[in-house]
């Protein structure tokens, strides 16, 4: 099929999965995946190996963007705050998983080398799928804030723990010597690499965006910047999710307050992306996989030892670090997604071994569908997992933004009730009076029904105040200038501002209704915009209090 036809379809009928499965209360991503997964060669094989190989340039870009995403939420106070709890239950998280499958995948093969490498891809947790949950959801609290954290460290780790073991598994099935340093050496320059080269673009990134007040220009650069990561990174054969992610940590690090915008407009804009990009996630897992009775006991053993170590490990670095208690007790089982670096993993792990011998070869081809076979099942429960973890800790639809603000007002929510009007037949000097008397830029003048005539502001006074001898004689409505846009009181106030936007007006007065022109209120940007940071203090402010208040679960773990 041709591939443009294909991203289309893919889009077009994951936002539909991903809807229904909203309104079921399910995470969208789920829907994401099950499209692709019909659309794949499990069911219609509409979109072939092939076809997501062609893909895999995009893919990697949307990858990237997910990292750069990813990469925001590393703010310093975060570390600041959490620190010693973030690490702690990394390593506890990875580290346990790993030894765990390791063992367990050892036991039921009988293949050391085996369960080494199965078990380094399994101290991986994919990003993407993990954030997206809490995206769609807005939540916010200590576990989120770990959660966002841990996955965005987690590509590191597992790169170190697969350098250290990926050489000695090898050495094992060619029965060759082992070198510590060579494994230890290789992942530890692989991280310093990626963190340079995120590091320096960012650098470059935010000097030129700094000097540039147009958010789209800033948005475009930063999207190119990321493109350029992601290039380098697959030319040097550098984790791409990590440098990525260390290019959105400098930018939102070294210009936190002006970074806000750009990272929304980033996320806004790259959606259907997203969605694309975990249609195709489905597209390229194959459910005929099991299938095959000799896989069966090793995938049991991968998913089973794999929960378990995620759960155990996170849940001893939590009480280690005295983390709070929805920390302790739901970490774990939201990391159980498994996606792009542990698919990546188990493919470096198949092409490095198809050199060695027959052994070799064999080996791959088991890590591969081991690790397909397990992405399928935990990228279908875990978001359902990050979902449960994060209600039960009581942080869905805690990120009160902007936006959620502004699309729950109308204008007549924030409009100035208590307003000077002037009449169209008030002289000059009267309408001097009014002036004086009102702190006010601008007065709509109405007829004696209260209907809007024109606007007067101080600036269209300004000749007219140095005719003093026609005071008399001059009328408002001789002086009010026409209105070209006026904001009705049941519009929604995302209209209004979207009409303050485009328009570049400060002022605008309310009228009734469409079929009436009788003035009831005015609203002027400034305050207009006070007024919606006002209420959004107010509401995180009040979830805020509710989620600290006397609650038992929140105090610290002993």
């Amino acid at each position: 099929m041709n591939i443009v036809l294909l991203i289309g379809i893919a889009i077009s009928f994951g936002t539909f999965g991903g809807r229904i499965f909203q309104r079921l209360k399910i995470p969208q991503v789920v829907g994401y995946i099950l499209i692709g997964v019909l659309l794949g060669k499990s069911v219609f094989n509409i979109c072939d190996d092939t076809t997501v190989q062609a893909l895999s340039p995009l893919i990697n870009l949307i990858l990237g963007i997910i990292g750069f995403m990813i990469g925001a939420e590393l703010k310093g106070e975060v570390f600041g705050r959490y620190g010693a709890s973030i690490y702690s239950i990394l390593i506890g998280e990875g580290v346990v998983a790993f030894i765990a499958v390791t063992i367990a995948v050892t036991i039921v093969t009988g293949k050391l080398y085996l369960g080494l490498l199965l078990g380094a891809i399994a101290s991986a947790t994919d990003p993407a799928s993990t954030t997206n949950v809490l995206w769609e959801y807005k939540t916010k609290g200590p576990l989120t804030t770990t959660l966002t954290s841990i996955v965005a460290l987690d590509d590191g780790l597992a790169l170190v723990i697969y350098g250290l073991v990926s050489v000695f598994s090898k050495a094992l099935i060619a029965k060759q010597h082992f070198s510590l340093w060579h494994s230890i050496g290789d992942p530890i320059l692989e991280i310093m690499q990626c963190v340079l080269l995120g590091g320096i673009v960012g650098f470059f990134l935010v000097k030129i965006i700094s000097k540039i007040k147009e958010n789209e220009i800033a948005m475009s650069l930063s999207i190119g910047a990321a493109t350029i990561v992601v290039g380098i990174s697959m030319y040097l054969h550098l984790d791409l999710i990590l440098s990525s992610m260390v290019l959105g940590a400098v930018v939102v690090n070294i210009m936190p307050e002006t970074s806000e915008k750009l990272f929304k407009s980033v996320k806004e804009m790259t959606t259907p992306l997203y969605i694309l990009f975990f249609v195709v996630v489905g597209a390229s897992l194959d459910i005929h996989i099991f299938l095959k009775i000799s896989l069966a006991l090793i995938v049991i053993a991968y998913l089973i030892a794999r929960s378990l170590g995620k759960i155990i490990g996170a849940t001893l670095g939590a009480i280690l670090s005295k983390a709070k208690k929805t920390v302790v007790r739901y970490t774990g089982v939201c990391l159980m997604t498994q996606g792009g670096v542990a698919m990546g993993l188990a493919m470096s792990i198949k092409h490095n071994l198809s050199y060695i011998n027959d052994a070799g070869m064999t080996t791959g081809n088991i890590v591969v569908s081991v690790v397909a076979a397990t992405t399928f099942i935990v990228q279908l429960i875990g978001p359902l997992l990050v979902k449960f973890g994060a209600t039960k800790a009581d942080e869905l639809w805690r990120n009160i933004t902007e936006e959620d603000v502004i699309n729950s007002l109308k204008v007549s929510d924030v409009m100035e009730k208590d307003f000077a009007a002037i009449r169209q037949d008030v002289t000059l000097d009267k309408i001097i009076q009014t002036i004086k008397e009102k702190e006010s830029y601008h007065f709509p003048v109405v007829n004696k029904y209260g209907e809007l005539v024109g606007v007067i502001s101080l600036g269209s006074l300004r000749d007219t105040f140095m005719e003093e001898q026609l005071n008399q004689i001059i009328l408002a409505r001789d002086v009010a200038e026409p209105i070209e846009n006026v904001l009705y009181q049941d519009q929604p106030l995302k209209e209004a501002i979207s009409i303050f936007d485009k328009r570049e007006v400060d002022y605008l007065p309310v009228v009734e209704n469409n079929d009436s022109k009788k003035v009831v209120g005015i609203v002027e940007y400034q305050p207009l915009l006070k007024t919606i940071n006002r209420k959004l203090f107010e509401r995180q402010n009040e979830l805020d209090s509710e989620y600290s208040k006397g609650r038992e679960k929140l105090a610290p773990a002993v």
